[in-house]
C-alpha cells in the first residue's frame, strides 16, 4: 500500500493522475476551510473509484459541511433576509427560520467534530479553536434570529449586527485547517 501526504488541495487534485491500485491517503492540512467542500467532494470521488483509504474522511466531510453553511449564511440566507426584511414581507419569517437551522447545524457540526477529533491519535481539543468558534457563530446566530422572532427586537437591530457576524464568517472560511493524526 502506498501512502501519500496531502497538505494542500493541488495535492488532491494531483491524485487525479495516479492510477495506483491501493493507497493510504493521509490528510495533513487544507489552505483554508473554504476549499473543504471541493476537496471532499474530489477526495471521496477517488476514495470510491479506487481502493484507497483515508482515515480523516469524516473529519473532511464535517469541515466541508461546516463550510458549506457558512458559505449558504453568508452568500444566500443574510442576502435573502435583508432583502426581504427590507419589506417585511411573508417570507421574512421563513429566511429567519432557515438561518436559525444553518446556526442549529453550526452548533451540531461542531460539536460532532470534536467527537470525531477526540478519538484521533495524541489530539486535544482546544474550547477557543476553529471548532470552538465555529460553535460560538452558530449560537451567535440563533440568539440573534430568536430574539427577532420573539418580537423582543426589531428587523434593524438584526441587521446592525450582521456585519461582525459576516466578518467572523470570513475568518472561519480563511482558516488553514490541521488535521490530527487518526488510526
Amino acid at each position: 500500500m502506498i501512502d501519500v501526504h496531502i497538505s494542500c488541495h493541488a495535492d488532491l487534485q494531483a491524485l487525479q493522475d495516479r492510477s495506483d491500485g491501493r493507497m493510504f491517503v493521509k490528510l495533513v492540512s487544507l489552505e483554508s476551510v473554504r476549499i473543504a467542500s471541493d476537496s471532499y467532494a474530489l477526495l471521496r470521488n477517488l476514495i470510491e473509484r479506487r481502493y484507497w483509504r483515508c482515515p480523516q474522511i469524516d473529519l473532511l466531510s464535517l469541515v466541508a459541511s461546516v463550510a458549506v453553511e457558512l458559505h449558504k449564511i453568508k452568500h444566500d440566507l443574510f442576502p435573502l433576509l435583508v432583502a426581504q426584511g427590507a419589506e417585511l414581507g411573508e417570507g421574512f419569517p421563513k429566511a429567519l427560520l432557515l438561518l436559525k437551522n444553518s446556526a442549529f447545524a453550526l452548533v451540531r457540526l461542531g460539536k460532532d467534530a470534536k467527537e470525531i477529533v477526540k478519538k484521533c491519535v495524541g489530539s486535544l481539543v482546544e474550547e477557543d479553536g476553529f471548532l470552538g468558534k465555529v460553535e460560538v457563530v452558530g449560537r451567535w446566530v440563533k440568539y440573534n434570529v430568536d430574539e427577532v422572532l420573539k418580537g423582543a427586537r426589531k428587523f434593524a437591530w438584526l441587521q446592525s449586527r450582521v456585519p461582525p457576524v459576516l466578518d467572523a464568517i470570513d475568518v472561519l472560511l480563511s482558516t488553514p485547517v490541521y488535521f490530527p493524526d487518526s488510526e
